[in-house]
């Protein structure tokens, strides 16, 4: 790597590796940044909480031609990728003073956190227009108030506050004589001592959202959800992609690794409005940035109703992989460009080293 000038110069804020001189994340991805950043003459480069100075960064920078990664010093980059893998390390003092400085200098710290599903929620329903098309949705509190709201609502999705990928996500219901606790594409009958003990079990670990079932299309009586990336674009979340996924028979898990499959959007593309999803898109991003801050990337967990109206069941932040190429290669030139827009916003001088 030859001194050179280079701008934008991107930070991307990874969590460290098992070894010494090491990060985490998909190596892939910040190689196509990188990659991406290079053809408008700029750069980015890898480093974790640990490399943050006061006046240089310690980062990783991947040398193309040998197909290795090294460690150099690099100038305080002119905006920040938040890409840490777990919450906590988001809660350390040294997470939390990096991102106060970023932020008090003007500079953009994208992404600022993992969300929590409940603050989400909260944030979202703020918005009267947004209502319509959320589940209602509560904190899990006690096991009486769960047995009231199955004898109201009947049937109840059951997800992790802090979850992600489907993970410990279940199905509660309520037929009036016998209960239900579904677990991907196992259901068991309870009668209700034995439902209360095992529910207990299962939701005494870790703070849990009560979410209503709401009633949405299939595909061959398959569940499906649409997977919508929004990326932020002259002050509003735009759509950059849309991906389908199918639950396996009787799974209430669309996730593909719990055997969900992928579907083109074409296949279910006539059932919704996608003007109604771009709102979707733009009215949840200026709710999301009223809570947060900025945030630069999100995606949506959406179904549609048999009527063809969308419903927002999750919102996530830092979204993963997409598996559809066309929409994971649009979104590195996207997040690249957007890249380029704020450090313009922010700075013009072009880093030397």
């Amino acid at each position: 790597m030859k001194n050179a000038s280079y701008f934008p110069l991107v930070g991307i804020l990874s969590s460290p590796g098992k070894t010494e001189d090491s990060f985490r994340g998909n190596l892939k991805v910040f190689k196509a940044i990188q990659k991406e950043l290079t053809k408008i003459g700029g750069l980015s480069f890898i480093f974790t909480t640990n490399d943050f100075n006061e006046h240089d960064v310690n980062g990783y920078f991947y040398y193309e031609h040998a197909d290795k990664w090294g460690k150099r010093t690099f100038p305080i980059p002119d905006l920040i990728y938040n890409k840490i893998s777990f919450r906590k390390e988001e809660s350390s003092a040294l997470f939390l003073s990096l991102k106060q400085t970023f932020e008090n200098d003007g500079k953009y710290f994208f992404n600022p956190c993992f969300f929590d599903k409940w603050e989400v929620y909260l944030a979202l329903v703020k918005s009267t227009t947004l209502n319509g098309y959320l589940p209602k949705t509560w904190m899990f509190t006690t096991i009486n108030d769960l047995l009231e709201k199955l004898n109201t609502y009947h049937s109840l999705y059951v997800k992790p506050v802090n979850g992600h990928k489907g993970q410990g996500v279940y199905k509660l219901s309520y037929d009036g004589t016998s209960y239900y606790i579904y677990k991907k594409n196992q259901t068991i009958n309870y009668v209700q001592a034995d439902f209360v003990q095992d529910t207990e079990k299962l939701l005494m670990k870790k703070p849990y959202l009560l979410q209503k079932e709401i009633q949405t299309d299939t595909i061959d009586d398959c569940k499906y959800d649409l997977r919508i990336l929004c990326l932020y674009e002259k002050g509003v979340h735009k759509i950059i992609g849309i991906g389908v996924r199918k639950a396996d028979e009787n799974s209430i898990i669309t996730h593909v690794p719990n055997g969900g499959e992928i579907i083109p959007f074409q296949q279910v593309q006539d059932r919704c409005s996608e003007d109604k999803l771009d709102w979707l898109a733009e009215t949840v991003g200026r709710q999301l940035i009223e809570r947060y801050g900025f945030v630069g990337e999100f995606s949506m967990d959406v179904g549609i109703t048999p009527q063809g109206e969308p419903i927002l069941f999750e919102v996530n932040s830092k979204p993963m992989i997409f598996d559809e190429v066309d929409i994971q290669t649009k979104r590195i030139e996207r997040t690249v460009k957007l890249f380029a827009d704020l450090a313009n916003s922010t700075s013009q001088n072009k880093k030397e080293f």
